[in-house]
């Protein structure tokens, strides 16, 4: 019963223009904030899922790594027995063990300090790139060949503008001692042809990929510095992570993609949610235009309190009138805000309309993308703040005892 005289009110003919456009206002103002936190929580959900898309390239699902000092746990041997014991842990799809150390790039009279990534045949199985990211052959090994695959990066600081005929050595200390009458006894040092150029990722920018035995020859080492594995879909990484954790005991150290870079995930969040609550202080403020709007309609039907008393209407009843008043302005804005932020997000997670400035970016456009949770969020808050502000007016303006009447 109040809801339809609270919809009586608001679309009544016979209400003066002023209050028509004094709700019409209103309405503006709830619908202009709702809709640019439906579009800012999606820029920065688009951003966040870039950014996971591009450690996607280099960082696994979880990754393994010891944390005995004195020597490696048996666990991060490369052999059949370890891959073996965390391929059986439920959720675990493939595995790869790597060597990944610094060492020094040489190219004819061009050198350059890399980062050398030494990866069994299965790395790619377990972070397959993306399409277009390698130029040449997307290979470590072919039979008894080994090759590099350089970064873009270091292609070009070592004059390697074609993989085709192309080779680089790497030199490294290698874990042996450096002499003091033979400075360079202790240096380790391999020739390897170039099977391909990494392009893309600016996370790789420094790396030079490499057959896992090469790496474990450069640096003199038989245990792998990590171990990457691939999460079956359907399983969450960090449960998975978990279980491998017990079963591997306190020898290694079991992380997440965003256990391992929790610091830049956590920074992302932050700054998302405190632009909401800023656009949320804003729709606030906003909002208190709804107060003039049901205050003048509380003003305009005095005369109508009578006849609502005579049929058995009481202050409850009469104050929950136009609180439900102030609800319908605001959900006719939140609701109008809501399917404008909606329909400028997807327009711009389909067609790209809105692009980034000239410059080295990833990608040429702002990216999006819309979550329901987001959605639903926004519409919880501008509805509490509509029963809050109609409250507060109905409140004031419709004493709990005492009804104000003409005269």
């Amino acid at each position: 019963m109040q809801w339809t005289f609270a919809r009586r009110y608001l679309l009544s003919r016979s209400s003066h223009s002023v209050i028509n456009i004094i709700a019409v206002v209103s309405i503006v103002a709830v619908a202009i904030p709702v809709a640019a936190m439906v579009i800012l929580l999606s820029v920065f959900n688009g951003f966040e899922s870039l950014v996971r898309t591009m450690y996607a390239d280099i960082d696994a699902d979880i990754e393994i790594r010891s944390t005995e000092v004195a020597s490696a746990s048996e666990i991060m041997l490369p052999s059949d027995s370890s891959a073996e014991q965390i391929l059986t842990t439920e959720g675990v799809e493939s595995l790869s063990f790597v060597i990944e150390r610094q060492a020094l790039a040489v190219r004819g009279e061009r050198q350059s300090i890399v980062t050398v990534r030494g990866a069994d045949d299965n790395y790619f199985e377990v972070l397959p790139p993306s399409p277009q990211s390698i130029q040449g052959g997307q290979r470590l090994t072919l039979g008894e060949v080994e090759y590099a695959l350089p970064s873009e990066d270091v292609a070009q600081l070592l004059g390697i503008y074609t993989h085709v005929g192309a080779s680089l050595s790497l030199h490294s200390l290698g874990g042996g001692q450096v002499g003091s009458l033979m400075p360079l006894r202790g240096v380790r040092s391999h020739e390897i042809e170039v099977g391909g150029i990494v392009r893309g990722s600016n996370m790789l920018k420094t790396t030079v990929m490499v057959p896992l035995r090469v790496a474990q020859q450069l640096f003199g080492r038989e245990h792998a510095t990590a171990i990457y594995l691939r999460i079956a879909d359907g399983y969450r990484a960090e449960q998975v992570a978990g279980h491998l954790a017990e079963s591997l005991g306190e020898s290694v150290e079991v992380r997440t993609r965003e256990q391992k870079n929790s610091i830049f995930y956590n920074v992302m969040r932050y700054e998302k949610w405190a632009v909401f609550f800023v656009s949320l202080m804003v729709l606030l403020i906003a909002s208190l235009s709804i107060i003039g709007t049901v205050v003048m309609l509380i003003v305009e039907k005095r005369d109508e309190y009578p006849t609502l008393l005579a049929i058995g209407a009481d202050n409850a009843f009469i104050r929950g009138i136009f609180i439900r008043e102030g609800l319908l302005i605001s959900a006719i804005g939140g609701f109008a805000g809501l399917g404008l932020g909606i329909a400028i997000t997807l327009l711009q997670q389909w067609l790209h309309i809105v692009r980034m400035p000239q410059g080295n970016f990833v990608i040429d456009y702002y990216p999006v993308e819309l979550h329901s949770g987001d959605v639903i969020l926004i519409f919880i808050t501008f509805i509490a703040i509509a029963w809050l502000i109609s409250t507060i007016a109905a409140g004031t303006m419709i004493k709990p005892r005492k009804i104000c009447t003409k005269g």
